[in-house]
């Protein structure tokens, strides 16, 4: 079933700034997902919430020891955690919790420049960017190569590895999830691209 990660992927995304996902996209490796590190992005994902209370993983890469992840939280509010190696954590949540009907959610990063800096984060809902339902945080640090080496994926709708962030193992999403888009907003200069080049060929042989 495609809710165990029966989903092929494309082998090469040279090219693609943007990807349309969902809740067949489990299990994905790194490589096969639009890569946001080194720059802006955003991430937009379109629910419906049936009932009331809704919880659970959106959306996530990585794992414990680094990642992110879209969830709704026990309160039902959207939240955006960014866990840096495993010792920065960093969370930003709409205050507002989601009652029923479709939402739309949105992540947008803005980066600062550099290899592996920081940004700010925002998090909005339903394009309602001035009243309490945006969030912002700021991240000092971000991972700029590789969140896993030790088979952490991307999952929408589920969490199937160790948890990225502060939420129980798998966290079911409780919501409908129609879609989530990830995009890279802006390019790496040539120097950081070959940088990232460089330290993903020394991770990978070091996985072999």
């Amino acid at each position: 079933s495609p809710r165990h990660g029966d989903f092929s992927v494309p082998h090469s995304l040279d090219g693609l700034t943007l990807m349309t996902y969902t809740p067949a996209h489990v299990r994905m490796p790194e490589s096969s997902v639009i890569n946001i590190k080194n720059c802006s992005f955003r991430i937009t994902a379109n629910i419906e919430v049936a009932q009331s209370g809704p919880h659970g993983v959106i959306v996530c890469q990585g794992g414990n020891m680094a990642g992110w992840s879209l969830y709704l939280d026990e309160q039902s509010r959207p939240t955006f955690h960014y866990n840096w190696f495993g010792h920065e954590h960093t969370s930003v949540t709409s205050s507002a919790p989601l009652d029923t009907g479709t939402h739309q959610i949105v992540v947008a990063f803005a980066y600062d420049g550099g290899f592996g800096s920081g940004g700010d984060v925002t998090i909005f809902v339903n394009n309602d960017i001035d009243n309490k339902n945006v969030g912002s945080a700021r991240i000092d640090k971000t991972v700029p190569l590789v969140y896993s080496m030790s088979g952490e994926t991307f999952d929408v709708g589920v969490d199937t590895g160790s948890p990225v962030g502060p939420y129980p193992h798998g966290f079911d999403c409780t919501a409908k999830i129609h879609s989530v888009v990830v995009e890279r907003l802006d390019e790496p200069p040539a120097e950081i691209k070959q940088k990232m080049r460089e330290g993903e060929f020394r991770a990978s042989l070091s996985t072999q």
